[in-house]
């Protein structure tokens, strides 16, 4: 019987905030509805007053937008400078990508919105993509015949994941450095001394830090929701590890093979540790796609502009040269790669002309 009691009770309570809350929100709503009225009667010196006590409880986020913009016209209205700066940025904090219209607005608002630092602070978030590696020999290397181009490259797919920090100078230009975990991968064949086929398939896992200047072009679509952009930039990176497939085929006679093949060699000691390319990129910045973020979409292209060998230790790998007969060439490494990412806006609204303040 208590237990039943005490449930109603509780059950009641809840159903009375509910109530008084939706009696509250009813009210502010007319609140805000008549304020506006007072405003376009000429009797502007009401609206604070009537605004301030669903302002402290009461109004819901847009409610508090509407009522925020019509105070910064209040006060505006009244050359209240120091109070008209305090509710626009109030107004910004929850409406910070709030878009001028020139027709409705009052210059005075305008003026005064222009006076603000509307841009984020900066924006953070994650990407993720694939990439192909393209190998630029500088030098070759072999024990047959290195007087000429040797074997052949071909693309394997890789992949890069990671975070991504975009920090905006002004509404065009942006600094944007990135780091990224990354595996790179590449093919190598080649027929040495007219009968060992050698495929040889390297996957590097590296750390990497771009850091671009990144320009955005303008805002496209229907809704302005488009921005397209281009990089220009670098970046170094940090070889973790890594690791050869090797496999030799030898043409014994006829259709006879002998097959050449074990675990996966160790390059680490073969290959320069730090890694530096330039890189230029294109892509844009989708808006209002997903919650309040941005969806990036990106392509980028990085010519690597030192060699990846480290000359030193070349035919340090014993198993490398005897067992499967390879050396490496001399080589940087090019890097095509597509990532889509998503970046949060952090807005921090600031008036940037004091003289307004006077």
């Amino acid at each position: 019987m208590f237990k039943r009691t005490l449930f109603t009770i509780i059950i009641s309570a809840a159903l009375g905030l509910q109530a008084h809350a939706q009696q509250t929100q009813s009210s502010c709503s007319q609140t805000l509805r008549e304020a506006q009225l007072t405003y376009e009667r000429g009797r502007i010196d009401l609206v604070p007053d009537q605004l301030a006590s669903c302002l402290r409880s009461g109004f819901n986020k847009e409610e508090k937008i509407a009522a925020y913009k019509l105070l910064v016209n209040t006060y505006l209205y009244f050359n209240e400078s120091d109070k008209a700066v305090e509710a626009m940025t109030s107004f910004l904090s929850l409406n910070p990508e709030y878009e001028i219209d020139v027709v409705a607005d009052p210059s005075e608002f305008i003026n005064l919105y222009n006076s603000f630092r509307t841009t984020p602070v900066y924006l953070l978030g994650g990407k993720a993509g694939s990439n192909i590696t393209a190998v630029n020999v500088s030098r070759n290397f072999s024990l047959d015949d290195s007087s000429e181009k040797r074997g052949k490259y071909n693309y394997i797919p890789g992949f890069n994941v990671g975070l991504a920090l975009e920090v905006p100078i002004n509404k065009k230009v942006s600094i944007a450095p990135e780091l990224y975990f990354s595996q790179k991968k590449y093919q190598y064949r080649d027929l040495i001394l007219g009968f060992a086929d050698v495929n040889f398939e390297e996957t590097q896992t590296l750390v990497e830090l771009p850091v671009f200047v990144k320009y955005n072009i303008g805002n496209f679509g229907k809704d302005k929701n488009i921005t397209p952009f281009v990089n220009l930039g670098g970046s170094v990176s940090y070889l973790l590890s890594s690791e050869a497939d090797v496999v030799r085929k030898d043409a014994v006679s006829g259709e006879n093979q002998r097959e050449v093949s074990g675990p996966s060699i160790d390059l680490a000691d073969q290959r320069n540790s730090i890694i530096y390319a330039a890189a230029v990129g294109a892509g844009a910045k989708l808006k209002n796609i997903i919650g309040r973020g941005y969806l990036i979409v990106d392509f980028r292209y990085s010519y690597g502009l030192n060699n990846v060998v480290n000359p030193d230790n070349r035919t340090a790998n014993t198993t490398l040269v005897y067992d499967y007969l390879y050396v490496d060439n001399d080589f940087s490494m090019n890097n095509y790669s597509f990532t889509i990412g998503y970046l949060i806006p952090k807005y921090k609204p600031k008036l940037l002309s004091k003289k307004l303040k006077k």
